[in-house]
């Protein structure tokens, strides 16, 4: 699925989830209607993180949510074509909190930038900003991934569900994007042996 969300002046806002059978009824639509608020040109990036509930034998590793910011000018100056790894922020004291209920079965992972990334991000948004101050044109866009889960090999007869919850701004706290994907329902249509292919990297790494 590539849902296109917000388009202010030639600047593009999107979710971009990487299985593309993810049933419409698992997006939050107050979650949709959050995210075409967002400006990534002043969004704080130490603030972007993201909150993931899976079940245990599922592995969400650094880079299970990847965010793609670029900006082209219409004059040829700028061509910012970034994609950053959301790892996992092992300080965050904010997980258990965001979630009702946690079964004996689940765990929840907080994402968020590191500081390197962070930085190269607010140097994009000082770039594109000034360019715009100065009445210049150009067409950019901010997108967020899901990618990079592991799951075991063999499948429990279970389901394996995941939510997310997004944070753009930390006065604003989480809020639920997506609820109740089933990842194995997203692996139906892959090849057997290209799924076990996945499944034995995945315990290698």
């Amino acid at each position: 699925m590539n849902r296109m969300l917000k388009q202010t002046p030639r600047f593009l806002c999107a979710i971009l989830l990487s299985f593309a059978l993810i049933s419409c009824s698992s997006v939050s639509l107050v979650g949709m209607y959050k995210l075409s608020k967002v400006d990534p040109l002043s969004a704080d990036p130490a603030h972007i993180k993201v909150a993931i509930k899976t079940d245990k034998v599922i592995k969400v590793n650094d880079g299970a949510v990847k965010i793609k910011f670029g900006y082209q000018s219409d004059d040829g100056t700028i061509d910012i074509n970034d994609e950053f790894d959301v790892n996992i922020d092992y300080q965050s004291p904010i997980a258990q909190s965001l979630f009702t209920e946690i079964a004996a079965n689940e765990y929840v992972t907080v994402l968020s930038l590191n500081e390197s990334d962070a930085k190269k991000f607010r140097q994009n948004q000082f770039v594109i900003s000034k360019h715009k101050a100065e009445d210049k044109k150009g067409q950019g866009y901010f997108s967020l991934g899901l990618d990079n889960f592991c799951l075991p090999n063999p499948l429990p007869e279970r389901e394996l569900t995941v939510d997310v919850f997004l944070q753009t701004e930390r006065q604003d706290g989480f809020f639920k994007f997506l609820s109740d994907v089933d990842l194995k329902d997203q692996f139906d249509d892959i090849d057997p042996e290209d799924l076990k292919t996945l499944q034995d990297s995945c315990q290698q790494s």
